[in-house]
C-alpha cells in the first residue's frame, strides 16, 4: 500500500514502489492469461476467368447435400447416373458416410490409374446447413482430394432429388 513520508523541511511525498509491483503483476497475468495463437482460416480459390473446365464422367462425384445432415450423391453426369442407378444418399457417419464414398471412388480411380483426375462437385441444397458444407470441404481435405469445386445448379439439384424419391432411397 502506499504511504505517506512526510518530514519537517518538505511537502507530504508519495511513495508508489507498490505500485509499480502492482503494475508490473498485472502485465504478468495478462501477458500468461493471453492466448498467443494465430487464427486459422480456410484458403478458398476461385478459378481464374477463361474456359470453363471440361472433367471425365468416370472421375466425376457430384455430392448434393441436403437438411438433416443427408448427402446426395451421383457418379458422372445426372442423365447417365439416373440411367445407371449410379447415385444414392449418404451421411457423415464414420461407417457408410461420405468419407467411405469418396475413399471408395478414388481407390476405384486409382485402380484405373485416374485418380489425380478425381473431380468432387458439391452442390448445396437450399435445405442445406452452412455447417454440411464446411464438413465437406472438411472430408476433402481429410481425403487428400484437391480438385473440388462448390456451385449452385439448381436443375442438377433438383433432378437428382426427384430421382431419388421417385426410387424410394
Amino acid at each position: 500500500m502506499a504511504e505517506i513520508i512526510t518530514s519537517k523541511k518538505s511537502s507530504p511525498r508519495v511513495d508508489l514502489t507498490p505500485m509499480v509491483d502492482l503494475g508490473f503483476l498485472l502485465i504478468t497475468f495478462f501477458i500468461i492469461s493471453t492466448t498467443m495463437q494465430e487464427q486459422r482460416v480456410l484458403k478458398f480459390f476461385l478459378p481464374a476467368d477463361g474456359p470453363p473446365v471440361l472433367a471425365g464422367e468416370s472421375t466425376t462425384l457430384t455430392l448434393v447435400p441436403t437438411a438433416n445432415n443427408v448427402v446426395s450423391y451421383f457418379h458422372g453426369s445426372l442423365e447417365e447416373a439416373l440411367t445407371t442407378k449410379q447415385y444414392g444418399v449418404t451421411g457423415f457417419s464414420l461407417s457408410g458416410g461420405v468419407g467411405e464414398l469418396l475413399r471408395k471412388k478414388k481407390q476405384d480411380l486409382r485402380n484405373l490409374g485416374k485418380d489425380k483426375d478425381m473431380t468432387i462437385i458439391i452442390y448445396p441444397d437450399k435445405s442445406s446447413s452452412y455447417k454440411n458444407l464446411v464438413d465437406l470441404v472438411d472430408e476433402m481435405l481429410i481425403n487428400d482430394i484437391h480438385k473440388y469445386c462448390i456451385t449452385d445448379n439448381e436443375e442438377a439439384i433438383t433432378g437428382l432429388n426427384n430421382a431419388i424419391k421417385f426410387s424410394g432411397q
